[in-house]
Order: structure tokens, then sequence, then C-alpha cells
């Protein structure tokens, strides 16, 4: 976010604006977009197939 701060303005407002610049307007719960995938398949098996596919 940009902020324009002119030479005239109050050491009060210059901080007031910097202060709703800088605050978090949204917290985010970032828990629910990371963990394990369950997969049906071995990890190991997976990997080795895939990777034998570019070889043929």
């Amino acid at each position: 976010m940009a902020v324009r701060i002119s030479k005239r303005e109050s050491t009060r407002t210059k901080a007031q604006k910097l202060a709703k610049a800088t605050s978090k307007s949204k917290h985010i719960n970032w828990d629910k977009y990371f963990g394990k995938i369950k997969f049906p398949v071995d990890a190991m098996t997976y990997q080795l197939k895939v990777r034998d596919e570019w070889a043929k």
C-alpha cells in the first residue's frame, strides 16, 4: 500500500497514516491449507512409476 505524505503534514498525521497502512486488516488461518495428502498408493511406488514413464 502506498502512503502519500507531504512536507507540510504534522507528525501526528504522519503517524496516523503509517499506523493505518501497517495495521493488519484480516487474520488468515493458514492451518487449514497445510497438512498431509492421503494417497491410496505408496509414495515410493508412485514416484518410481512416474519417473519410469519419462524413460519410455
